[in-house]
């Protein structure tokens, strides 16, 4: 690491020995400008004579030999001379002082030996500057050679950063051509694959077309791979349509096409062909004996049921499963070419289906006459044929429904697909399927109305209630072992939605009908308070019976229902009568207007008629007694309110644009009109307005009771008391034989007081 000089360097030894020499025998006194005041002494002239005896007991010879330690680095060099230095001087023997001073003294002057002793003293005193000295002069020329060295080195790194360089920018460059192939390579690889990938479309063609043509490939519709060619044609089509540039793609789109109408009319040839070979063989067995409920069964049911798996899980996968369900309402975004012919194919199975079902109503409606004839029948065999009937169709529609979900779960033909046409043919499949289930419910609403369409009442009531009871609001009872299921729940509820309803409200739309139409007796209009009944006595009617011997309807026992005009009395069984039920049905605002409204013009009538014919008082009573019966059965039975939607032509803008005209005296003028024609002011406007029977009902009970009220106040505002008494009896007495409810007396009696 260092040159040799350093590691060889021995300081000369006489020059050691003469430093030693003079620093044991001339050590420096201190001066006598220090010494204190008054000391008249000689100090310290004893003392180097006590060094120089005790310095002379060294034996003379040469020094013992040693060896130098080596400086570990330039820092360590300088200790390293001075320890050298240090043992030096230790093995060095000091001359003798006395004998060296007596010879000097003897031989050289004092001046002179003086001059000599100053420069030694000098030369001792500047020898470890020039120590130093030599020191630093050392390490420059170290230093100088350690920064060559480093320059050297720097220049030798700062070559190999350059090489570096070089070799850099040349594997850069071959990684950028290697780089280059790569991405060549892949190109070429990609475009092979592709070239390879479009190559199948087109390969495909051949065999497909051999194997659709051969004799015999009918059978390839139970094949395990047949399912996934017709997803393979879709594929072909589809590329095709993507690549309307390559070559003869329209020619292989037109002979893919073809091929996908082959294979789906196979599907449509195998499914038609086994529905009708089950279907004539049902045919056949069904004319040649009468079979009981369990035959039956098996013949139009049983027998179907087994044609998928008869003919494999292919067809099953093909009418099951989403995966040909082409066209639906995410997919209109992506309408293929080819999803039209398979709606075609759906259409033709759904064709098929619904032919070989035809044969069901018939044998539905024929097992309905033989429960009974439409004949009258008393109440209890209607309530009996009712029952059986519904329960017999309701279970035939849901063995439809039943063997139409293990035919179509799932699949194509029960999946929604909105806004699609083809040819004029909605795609709503579902729908149908539906539709012919449910259809079995038109022949027992037609068997039905031959028992219901003689405006009797209580029939309808009973049916409507019972199925209500059975199937509708069992969901909420605890269930038994006669409870019916879910699917019958259903179509319970379509039976009463679609036909029954609607056939109750029509009936009591005809009995309310009837209620403008009754034409009253005289017994009917004798309302005096002469001839009015006792609370225990009941009115007879024109025939000489009772009221209570006329009706056996619990709705009317009440002594005030069976005092009631008879107009009253049908609306209260009709009101009744519609208001009952275990399910909370719509109830038809129209119904209930009717009935209320057709009841109060006729109580008006009766009023008008009685008080012609009588007092005023008598048709006041008359409609009070009569028009707060049906107020009260409002609140007691919690009837909805009677309100009708009505549409009525509303002239007012005429007559403000006539108004207008006349004001500015421009009625006569025909060109002022024109401008209220364009607008359309001279027309009648639509208006909606809320028609409510029972508020028409008691703003005629108020009127009547006011003017009643008012009467009677009058009459009993006498001064005399005994007049006033003999009034207030008259008025008990009445309101006693007319009403028989208190509360009814009460309120009249705190109406008619309230002045006082």
């Amino acid at each position: 690491m260092y040159e040799d000089s350093w590691y060889a360097f021995v300081p000369d030894s006489h020059k050691k020995d003469d430093v030693s020499t003079q620093g044991t025998k001339h050590r420096r006194k201190e001066s006598l400008l220090k010494q204190t005041n008054g000391g008249s002494q000689i100090p310290g002239s004893s003392d180097p004579i006590m060094e120089l005896f005790e310095e002379t007991s060294g034996l003379k010879g040469p020094p013992q030999a040693t060896l130098a330690r080596r400086a570990k680095s330039y820092s360590d060099f300088y200790e390293v001379a001075m320890d050298y230095l240090k043992k030096e001087a230790r093995h060095s023997k000091p001359e003798d002082v006395l004998e060296t001073f007596d010879s000097k003294v003897g031989k050289v002057p004092f001046a002179l030996q003086f001059e000599e002793l100053e420069d030694d003293l000098l030369d001792a005193s500047q020898e470890e500057y020039q120590l130093y000295r030599d020191q630093l002069g050392l390490s420059e020329r170290h230093l100088d050679s350690l920064l060559s060295d480093t320059t050297s080195a720097l220049n030798l790194l700062a070559g190999l950063s350059e090489s570096f360089k070089t070799v850099e920018s040349e594997t850069t460059a071959f990684q950028a051509q290697c780089e280059d192939l790569l991405a060549d390579q892949k190109r070429i690889r990609d475009l092979a694959d592709e070239v390879g990938t479009d190559l199948q479309y087109y390969a495909y063609l051949e065999p497909l077309t051999r194997r659709l043509n051969a004799p015999g490939a009918g059978r390839l519709v139970r094949s395990d791979d047949f399912l996934d060619m017709l997803l393979n044609l879709n594929t072909c089509i589809d590329f095709m349509d993507q690549h309307p540039n390559y070559r003869d793609s329209t020619v292989y789109k037109t002979r893919y096409t073809t091929l996908l109408e082959r294979a789906l009319n196979l599907i449509q040839m195998d499914f038609a062909s086994a529905l009708k070979e089950v279907s004539d063989d049902v045919a056949k067995q069904l004319r040649l004996k009468v079979h009981n409920e369990t035959s039956e069964y098996v013949l139009l049911y049983g027998k179907f049921e087994k044609i998928l798996e008869d003919r494999g899980p292919q067809l099953k996968r093909f009418l099951q499963y989403q995966e040909f369900a082409f066209g639906r309402e995410q997919d209109t975004k992506e309408r293929r070419s080819y999803v039209q012919h398979y709606h075609n194919l759906y259409n033709d199975i759904l064709q098929a289906y619904l032919k070989s079902r035809e044969q069901v109503p018939p044998v539905v409606l024929k097992n309905l006459r033989k429960l009974g004839t439409a004949d009258s029948i008393s109440e209890g065999d209607f309530e009996a044929l009712a029952r059986r009937s519904v329960q017999y169709v309701l279970d035939t529609c849901h063995n439809e429904q039943t063997l139409m979900f293990k035919f179509f779960h799932d699949g194509p033909l029960l999946t929604e697909y909105h806004g699609m046409v083809f040819w004029n043919k909605t795609a709503n499949y579902a729908e149908r399927l539906h539709d012919n289930a449910l259809s079995h419910l038109v022949t027992l609403n037609t068997f039905l109305s031959a028992y219901l369409g003689h405006g009797n009442l209580p029939r309808i009531c009973y049916l409507v209630n019972w199925l209500e009871t059975t199937y509708i609001s069992s969901g909420d009872e605890e269930s038994d072992a006669d409870q019916p299921a879910d699917g019958r729940r259903w179509i319970a509820q379509v039976l009463l939605s679609k036909y029954l309803w609607p056939t109750m409200d029509l009936l009591f739309i005809k009995a309310a009908g009837e209620i403008e139409q009754f034409k009253p007796s005289q017994e009917d209009l004798r309302f005096t308070t002469k001839y009015i009944p006792l609370a225990g006595e009941r009115k007879k009617s024109s025939t000489g019976q009772t009221a209570t011997e006329k009706s056996d309807d619990p709705n009317l026992q009440a002594p005030t229902a069976l005092n009631a005009y008879p107009t009253v009395q049908t609306a209260v069984k009709l009101l009744v009568m519609y208001n009952e039920g275990s399910y909370d049905r719509p109830r038809s605002g129209d119904v209930l207007y009717d009935i209320v409204h057709q009841t109060t013009e006729s109580l008006q009538k009766a009023a008008t008629v009685i008080k012609r014919n009588s007092v005023i008082m008598d048709a006041q009573l008359f409609l009070i007694k009569n028009l707060m019966l049906i107020e009260n059965l409002f609140m007691t039975h919690e009837i909805p309110d009677s309100v009708r939607q009505s549409a009525e032509f509303d002239f007012t803008p005429i007559w403000e644009t006539i108004q207008e005209l006349q004001n500015r005296r421009q009625l006569f003028n025909p060109l002022a009109y024109i401008r209220p024609l364009v607008k359309g002011e001279l027309l009648p406007a639509v208006v909606d307005r809320v028609l409510d029977a029972r508020k028409e009902l008691e703003k005629v009970l108020v009127q009547q009771i006011t003017a009643f009220t008012k009467n009677w106040q009058a009459r009993l505002a006498e001064k005399d008391d005994q007049k006033r008494e003999g009034v207030a009896k008259e008025l008990d007495a009445m309101l006693n034989k007319v009403f028989d409810d208190e509360t009814t007396r009460a309120a009249l009696w705190k109406m008619i007081r309230a002045e006082e």
